[in-house]
């Protein structure tokens, strides 16, 4: 018995020997665990830190390109005159004020982010100009514990005889590029600024400035018609031997002057309401008008009395024949596709507005106004778009800036460009007065030489009159639908100087729609626009289901008749920008107010974003 429990005291003893080795061992596996977590933890967060100062160093440096564009349509100036230190300073503070040392000289590069047409993605290619693009690095690297980039301290690191550890992180911000549509009222009252119906506004002598502009641009064979707009002047019968008078008759405005070499003895006056009147007179010169029931009648035919001549005198009509023989048009031909002499001359007498002291005049002005009122299509009058009618020209001239700058700025903006009036189209092809260009189906394009080119070829109510807005939109959200990039921002800049009064037949506001969401302005939950109006509810419309395809919508409205509340409805419900353009007291302050417009919209760049595909990086 003594040897048994001799023998199971011992084994007892082993045992304990064995679990004592056993504790260790897994005291030591526990601890190795417990370093590695808490070193792991250690890393992974101060990774994270490291991640998010750079993230917010590239994001604001690169901010520092967007408010260079922005600057640049304040001022005019180059819009790739970013201050590169400067956008390197930003970067350093935000990275300090997040505890985070970023070395200047070597960590932040700038570059150019292109769109690659072979592979469909979007390369950066670091130190090339114009820089659209930023990359900030932060490292932990340094050997020396004191320096505030030195390698991160490990709590157990020394057990594995690695007491510190490199770390890195690295953000890359970029301003999209963006794929625009630039939709243009293209309706006929897009020359209202240069007609007499304008003198209210803009005062008598430049809208007639204006229309020597316009007629001295186009250049047609007018005959005899002058800038000095004159009256019907007919001269009669030259005298004959006995003493017969030379009379002379000028058809005016609801009167007639009479000149004869010989004493006047009786006028008689044919109205256009077919009575007469005859006046008893005497002298050789006098002015003759209706009284009475005729009073401010138009006079349509004359008989003068004078010297010795014998019944009613000699005989003078206002006739279209008469008025073509005395300004030199009986023996040329109408100068465009579309009108008359006959026309113009009807027009002269009955719709030229009062206020411009021209009616029943006949001259060179008078034809500006006769096809900027009734002739203004391409069809009809081919060479207006060579002339600057306004508010039209100063589109196409804001449009022109528009593109120039997004060709200075270089930042991969695309562009398409869609008209509308009654109908919508997308104007990508040019072929008139032996001129061609085409964009060859690449309809959203880079190529703005062409582009420009295409719009400076058009006029006001180029195919016709009215504006269906909303159409323009659809027109515009499809051609983005079918030809913008992947990895651009889809964008459309809407323009109108009137109000939308077409829609989609058929076509009804949906049951679900809430103008308490799109509206609301102030944020109080209570819209702050509604109309009733299914033409301006279509253009809403089309604009809403344009953004909720990811598309931005700017709107510009120009002129004291545009809607300003669509525009602005539109804008607001859609991420974008409204710029009214009042139109100023001048055609020239319209022009500079055009100019801003197009300036701002093109610096509205999309606000800066992070890549995290680093792969399309190449040095």
């Amino acid at each position: 018995m003594v040897g048994t429990s001799t023998n199971i005291a011992g084994r007892r003893q082993t045992r304990r020997g064995v679990f004592i080795v056993l504790a260790a061992i897994i005291m030591i596996v526990l601890f190795a665990f417990l370093s590695l977590g808490l070193d792991t933890g250690l890393i992974a967060l101060e990774q994270t830190r490291l991640q998010n100062a750079v993230d917010s160093a590239a994001l604001a440096a690169s901010q520092e390109i967007t408010s260079s564009v922005h600057a640049a349509a304040d001022d005019g100036a180059d819009p790739n005159s970013i201050a590169v230190e400067q956008a390197k300073e930003m970067a350093v503070d935000v990275a300090d004020r997040n505890g985070v040392y970023v070395n200047p000289a070597k960590d932040i590069v700038f570059g150019k982010r292109t769109y690659n047409e072979g592979t469909g993605e979007w390369d950066i290619t670091w130190n090339a100009e114009p820089y659209n693009v930023v990359k900030v690095v932060a490292r932990r690297d340094q050997p020396d514990v004191q320096a505030r980039d030195s390698k991160l301290p490990l709590a157990f690191g020394w057990a594995v005889g690695k007491p510190t550890i490199d770390l890195r992180a690295e953000a890359i911000a970029f301003v999209e590029a963006r794929d625009m549509v630039v939709v243009l009222d293209f309706s006929g009252s897009m020359n209202d600024d240069s007609r007499y119906n304008a003198i209210n506004r803009l005062g008598q002598g430049p809208i007639e400035a204006n229309m020597t502009n316009i007629i001295n641009a186009m250049n047609p064979n007018l005959g005899d018609l002058t800038f000095g707009q004159e009256y019907l002047r007919i001269v009669g019968n030259p005298p004959r031997n006995g003493g017969a008078p030379q009379n002379v008759v000028t058809f005016k405005d609801r009167e007639v002057y009479v000149e004869s070499s010989k004493n006047i003895s009786r006028v008689k006056l044919y109205f256009d309401n077919g009575r007469s009147q005859t006046f008893n007179t005497s002298g050789t010169t006098r002015t003759f008008r209706g009284t009475g029931r005729n009073n401010n009648r138009k006079i349509e035919t004359v008989y003068v009395k004078a010297g010795n001549a014998s019944g009613n005198g000699e005989k003078f009509e206002d006739t279209n024949h008469a008025v073509k023989r005395a300004f030199g048009l009986d023996d040329i031909p109408y100068p465009y596709k579309r009108g008359s002499w006959d026309e113009f001359i009807n027009y002269c007498r009955n719709n030229i507005p009062s206020n411009s002291g021209n009616r029943q005049k006949y001259g060179k002005l008078n034809f500006c106004d006769y096809i900027l009122s009734n002739r203004y299509h391409h069809y009809e009058t081919e060479d207006l778009w060579k002339a600057p009618h306004y508010p039209f020209h100063a589109v196409k001239e804001g449009l022109t800036l528009f593109l120039g700058f997004l060709e200075d700025l270089d930042f991969g903006d695309e562009v398409g460009i869609v008209s509308y009036d009654e109908n919508s189209r997308v104007e990508h092809t040019l072929s008139d007065d032996g001129i061609y260009a085409s964009l060859n189906g690449d309809w959203i394009s880079d190529d703005y030489t062409t582009l420009n080119t295409i719009q400076r070829h058009k006029q006001s109510g180029h195919y016709g009159s009215y504006t269906a807005m909303g159409f323009g939109v659809n027109e515009a959200d499809e051609l983005l639908k079918n030809h913008s990039r992947h990895g651009a921002r889809p964008t459309i800049v809407l323009m109108t100087d009137g109000n939308a009064n077409r829609y989609q037949s058929g076509w009804s506001l949906p049951h679900d729609w809430n103008w308490n969401e799109l509206t609301d302005y102030n944020g109080d939950g209570q819209a702050d626009y509604i109309t009733y109006d299914r033409s301006k509810q279509y253009a809403i419309w089309e604009a809403v289901e344009a953004h909720k395809r990811g598309v931005t919508i700017h709107t510009m409205s120009v002129g004291a008749s545009a809607d300003r509340e669509v525009m602005t409805a539109i804008a607001n419900a859609c991420g974008g920008i409204h710029i009214a353009v009042p139109g100023g007291a001048t055609i020239a302050e319209l022009e500079e107010q055009m100019l801003s417009a197009f300036r701002q919209i093109a610096a509205k760049v999309p606000p800066p974003q992070l890549v995290y595909d680093l792969s399309q990086t190449k040095e």
